[in-house]
């Protein structure tokens, strides 16, 4: 239980500092708002002053009935509006020309046990200014809602926008271990959870305050004018409280696990619809459906579940609400008939009556509110709170490209060693090849020159700086990186292939698409480079989106080129047209190549054979190949696959001239 309060209290903090800088903003707000809310607890004392007024016409009315009765002149008026238009300055007169004879009479004032005679001249005198001050009231309760409305949403829309931009900013700078074990979905949803900051911002500017503020105006002028209706008004309350304190305990447990249950469906759903492809081949789409439901089933079970115990407790509220209303006005009414309270005061009761118990509502529905916002929002700050964001560093200078393993070790987990004291060096101006079998450690590498992990042990240089005090955003910069698993995102080719150089020219972009063999694509969609492309690539073949990234390094010019598998996906004419620009690119830069290909690096300068992690094997191709270990295999298993390909290209070009011919 202290851990959650601490945690309550962490986030109350952390709130408290994201609205800090809008504290002078936040202030207009919450003043517009307590303008507009206290103008409003004005009409029921006007009401008062109106029913009061009307009713004493009736005692005028029975006071001329007895004075008729007892041969005494009686009270005699114009018509009401004629005689409120006359006294504006209009001259009425009689079609006789006479005047009529008015008599001058003192107002008498109504009191808490009295209601004094009313002309009907006055009683529409009173009505007439009732009418005009509640429209003023409520216009100016309106434009006072609607200033401090607007106000209030540009506020919070700022606040939330410069939140999950922070949010987002730092998860992507977080480690790729970060990632290993969590569901995209799942953290893009604790990323857009944080809107729910503009509605905790909300609540206590334009809800929580005011409503309190409210509560404490209509206490006062209740007490104020009869503390007998207040208290009995009042006598629920603690039972109110008790009710409202036991359903905010029972909604706040499992708050977590119910939001965890939202972010599994959520999860659920975007890994069907991002390997679509894969779930209609394996004929999956009924065992989606059957998992989604699972957990939809089990997240609209909590849902409803904690919907019914709302209900449950919304009940017993309203009922005490209503049992108070009963109270007051069986009692006002008895005041009342003993002439002890005025009819006027009690409609003014019954309003105030209901203009209490409505913040009372509010406050009770707001702090439940709040407590899920909360929950909801700790999950985002959670990410906030993951310290172990990519430390900043010096800025790369790179000259040359020369990179250098010295002694590095490395492993995902304590138990298991990935890398093993490995050590060599990728010369500038040269095209390094790392082979090796599945698991030997090659990708692992690439991701420690890339600081997308840091070794545990040993140094990685490049020109002589040591990576572990190197900027990860200055390193990547200056290193292009081509992966069989690369990513392609929505929008143009054009606008993926500049990814990497946003600046790039249209005629760089099309120069590198060239480069990267995507000609045939290119002729193939009818808008070329401006075509556009879905999420993942969606609408292009595998080996269209390996170019496309192909072209994204190229048109980069990185100082340090990095093939991973790159051309894994290509056939063997596309693959020269690949390395017949790698072979541009080595002539000043450093390239680093991994392939399961030997036709990808049978041309390489330099040869790096993993084995568990050890260099097992270095040199050229060709002294390799003399030495007759595992490189001497993997060439000669290349060379006959490379045959067979050529063959194949071979009958396809035969078979493309005889339709022609």
């Amino acid at each position: 239980m202290t851990a959650s309060n601490n945690s309550k209290t962490n986030v109350w903090l952390s709130i408290y500092r994201l609205v800090q800088p809008y504290k002078t903003r936040l202030l207009a707000v919450f003043v517009i708002s307590l303008v507009s809310t206290a103008i409003t607890l004005l009409e029921p004392l006007i009401y008062r002053e109106a029913v009061n007024d009307i009713a004493g016409l009736f005692v005028q009315k029975a006071r001329n009935e007895v004075k008729t009765e007892m041969g005494l002149e009686r009270e005699t008026e114009e018509e009401p509006a004629a005689s409120f238009f006359r006294n504006k300055g209009h001259k009425a007169t009689e079609a006789s020309g006479k005047k009529a004879l008015h008599h001058k009479r003192v107002k008498e004032p109504h009191t808490k046990t009295h209601v004094a005679p009313r002309t009907s001249h006055e009683a529409f005198n009173t009505l007439l200014w009732a009418i005009i001050l509640l429209f003023t009231i409520n216009v100016l309760g309106l434009i006072f809602w609607w200033i401090g409305e607007n106000m209030n949403i540009k506020l919070s829309a700022t606040i939330e926008r410069r939140f999950i931009q922070r949010t987002f900013s730092h998860v992507l700078k977080l480690p790729l271990a970060f990632f290993a074990k969590r569901s995209s979905a799942v953290l893009h949803k604790q990323i857009d959870q944080s809107e729910e900051i503009s509605g905790t911002v909300t609540v206590f500017t334009k809800n929580i305050f005011p409503e309190i503020i409210s509560l404490a105006g209509i206490l006062a002028i209740m007490f104020w004018q009869n503390y007998v209706l207040a208290l009995l008004a009042l006598s629920i309350v603690p039972f109110y409280l008790i009710i409202t304190v036991i359903s905010t305990k029972k909604l706040e447990m499992s708050l977590a696990g119910y939001y965890e249950k939202w972010e599994e469906v959520s999860a659920e759903m975007q890994d069907a619809l991002s390997g679509i492809k894969t779930v209609k081949l394996s004929g999956a789409e009924e065992r989606e459906v059957n998992r989604l439901d699972k957990q939809a089933t089990s997240a609209y079970g909590d849902y409803t579940k904690r919907s019914l115990l709302s209900n449950k407790y919304t009940f017993w509220q309203v009922l005490l609400t209503h049992i108070a209303t009963a109270m007051v006005l069986t009692y006002g009414g008895y005041l009342a008939l003993h002439h002890k309270l005025t009819p006027g005061d009690v409609v003014m009761f019954v309003a105030y009556l209901d203009m209490l118990y409505t913040p009372i509502d509010n406050l009770a529905s707001i702090w439940a509110e709040v407590q899920q916002n909360i929950a909801s929002v700790a999950r985002a700050f959670t990410l906030l709170d993951t310290n172990i964001e990519e430390k900043p560093g010096a800025e790369l200078l790179l000259h040359k490209g020369n990179v250098e393993f010295k002694n590095v070790h490395f492993g995902y987990t304590p138990e298991r060693e990935v890398l093993k004291d490995l050590s060599f060096v990728a010369a500038p101006g040269k095209v390094t090849a790392i082979v090796g079998t599945s698991g030997a450690g090659k990708t692992t590498t690439v991701d420690l020159l890339l600081k997308l992990f840091e070794p545990q042990s040993g140094e990685i240089l490049i020109d002589g700086q040591k990576l572990s005090a190197l900027d990860a955003a200055s390193v990547r910069r200056n290193i292009g990186m081509v992966a069989a698993d690369g990513a392609i995102f929505r929008g143009t080719l054009a606008d993926n292939i500049r990814y990497k150089k946003p600046e790039a020219t249209d005629t760089e972009v099309e120069t590198a698409a060239i480069a990267a063999g995507m000609q045939t694509t290119l002729q193939r969609l009818p808008d070329g480079l401006k075509t556009l492309v879905g999420e993942s690539g969606f609408g292009l073949s595998v080996g269209e989106r390996q170019r496309v990234q192909i072209a994204r390094v190229i048109v980069s010019r990185p100082g340090i080129l990095v093939m991973d598998e790159a051309t894994a996906n290509l056939d063997y004419a596309t693959e020269a047209e690949v390395k017949n620009t790698i072979d541009e690119i080595r002539k000043e830069n450093t390239v680093i190549i991994i392939a399961h290909r030997y036709s990808m690096v049978r041309d390489a300068d330099h040869v790096i054979v993993l084995d568990a992690g050890q260099v097992a094997e270095a040199g050229t191709p060709a002294t390799l190949i003399a030495k007759g270990g595992w490189f001497a295999d993997f060439a000669i298993a290349g060379e006959d696959e490379y045959e067979e390909g050529d063959a194949a290209l071979e009958e396809d070009e035969e078979d493309e001239e005889d339709i022609g011919e």
